[in-house]
């Protein structure tokens, strides 16, 4: 099944809020929506949405650019800050298709590495390399 992906944009508010909600309760989503697409907010540096084939948007990643990550202290790190895809879409490929939009964008930015955690543990994607492509 096809999910095109793009970057957010100011339109996406609506959709990025609802799909936010579901990944993190409790905090002010539609302040740090604001803020992010006003330029005034520190991370994520950037947000890609996939869409369903009828053009609902099912899935996100945030992304952004860290230096301070254990073990790669000091190297430019692109980081995923969250990552949600809808229930009804799981088991379809979503997930790893903005896995590789991911490791893309960090590639155009010049990241040396790759990472993210689970469960406050940093998982560092040691297949990445800036210069591999998949």
């Amino acid at each position: 099944m096809n999910y095109p992906l793009h970057a957010a944009r100011p339109g996406d508010h609506r959709d990025w809020l609802r799909l936010r909600e579901q990944l993190w309760e409790g905090d002010d989503h539609a302040d740090e929506i604001a803020r992010y697409f006003a330029g005034t907010l520190e991370e994520p540096v950037e947000v890609l949405i996939a869409r369903s084939p009828d053009g609902d948007a099912v899935a996100h990643v945030e992304l952004s650019i860290r230096d301070d990550v254990d073990g790669l202290r000091g190297q430019r790190t692109a980081y995923i800050e969250g990552l949600y895809v809808d229930e009804a879409h799981r088991h379809r490929g979503v997930a790893l298709l903005l896995l590789r939009a991911a490791e893309q964008w960090a590639r155009d930015q010049g990241c040396a590495a790759f990472a993210s955690d689970r469960d406050d543990r940093v998982i560092i994607d040691r297949r990445y390399a800036a210069g591999h492509r998949p």
